[in-house]
């Protein structure tokens, strides 16, 4: 007589709200970590591209009455998008200072406001907001209309492409260094964006970005496959990771290294191998809940590992429950600290937090040794 096949049993009422818990909790992480990020990113483009002096709409205003809002613009030219009421683009706005702090005129360096129309992207207007010139030269070159209407007949590219040694633009009589210094400001500002426009380095992949992706590629084989009931590959390969990514690359996912790709830019053009290491460890435990990059390619956790089982058990320490209760404060206390030490840029090392630099001992501080 022939078993019948067992109906196979809908899931529990139970069992979907702990899968439907268990998404809305990854959900909730990756959203707050993303969060994180595009606040830290925001914040130091703002600083970077408004400075201490940020430009306020109202001058903005003088230009285009229709300017509603500034919105800051992350790309290489560090200006600001002019938006209107409805949202929508009539002109970009940026200042000389900091990037031209250097051209000096006659006594000091002038900071200057342009604004383009976004249609004909020429100039609308400028305006010195400040300067370290004397007062009288500085008033010379403000009241000169002729002066300050004639940056109108150019635009971005044009004025990128200015050649101020031909004379092409005249200084203010009375006021030539000031408003000569105003002029090479200016066209320095530019051109400066554009130089890092067309910087942008090539895609490399190098011997030691495929080296990288092959430990990663050999954690997951060793994590989700049958290799990892071999103990003897699993210690072999976590040797070798520790070895090549510890002390001979150094090649460590840090907090410094996440604030650092947070504050600029992910540089996946020139190291990509660890762009790619930073993703395996950030998003297979996020989808698997098994921690890659932790248990089987770290050094630091490797040698943690290594040592636990060399070291006799009667020279461990045994903690007591409410201290590990405790214990799992540090991860977010650990993230309000950087956080903390970014947005007040406190003059501290985020290295010095973590002791991975010590792998590398030639050029290990002693600190991180210790």
């Amino acid at each position: 007589m022939t078993d019948l096949p067992q109906a196979v049993k809908p899931p529990s009422p139970k069992r979907r709200a702990s899968q439907f818990k268990s998404l809305s909790l990854k959900l909730y992480r990756i959203t707050i970590l993303v969060l994180i990020v595009c606040l830290i990113r925001d914040y130091f483009v703002r600083l970077r591209v408004q400075g201490k002096a940020p430009i306020e709409l109202r001058e903005v205003q003088k230009f285009i009455p229709a300017a509603h809002s500034l919105q800051v613009d992350h790309s290489e030219r560090m200006g600001l998008f002019v938006l209107d009421e409805k949202q929508r683009t009539v002109g970009y706005a940026i200042r000389t200072s900091p990037v031209s702090d250097d051209i000096i005129g006659y006594c000091g360096p002038s900071d200057t406001l342009i604004v383009f129309n976004s249609q004909t992207d020429h100039i609308v207007g400028i305006s010195i907001r400040s300067s370290g010139d004397t007062t009288s030269h500085v008033n010379d070159v403000r009241q000169n209309e002729y002066w300050m209407n004639l940056w109108k007949d150019y635009g971005w590219n044009q004025i990128a492409a200015l050649d101020l040694q031909s004379g092409e633009i005249e200084g203010v009589s009375g006021a030539t260094m000031t408003s000569m210094g105003i002029a090479h400001a200016i066209a320095h500002r530019i051109r400066s964006s554009e130089q890092q426009i067309q910087a942008d380095p090539p895609f490399l992949f190098r011997a030691k970005d495929a080296t990288i992706i092959a430990f990663c590629i050999g954690a997951c084989l060793i994590t989700f496959t049958r290799l990892k009931r071999i103990h003897w590959l699993r210690k072999l390969y976590k040797l070798v990771a520790m070895i090549y990514l510890g002390f001979w690359t150094g090649d460590l996912l840090a907090e410094s290294l996440f604030a650092g790709w947070a504050r600029y830019t992910v540089p996946w053009r020139t190291v990509f191998g660890l762009v790619v290491l930073a993703a395996v460890a950030v998003l297979i435990p996020w989808t698997t809940r098994r921690n890659v990059y932790c248990q089987s390619i770290c050094p630091h956790g490797t040698a943690q590992e290594f040592l636990g089982r060399v070291l006799p058990a009667r020279s461990k320490w045994k903690i007591r429950p409410d201290i590990k209760r405790a214990l799992r404060w540090i991860p977010a206390l650990l993230i309000g600290l950087i956080l903390t030490i970014l947005f007040l840029r406190i003059p501290v090392d985020l290295a010095e937090l973590e002791a991975f630099d010590a792998y590398l001992l030639a050029s290990a501080g002693i600190a991180s040794i210790v």
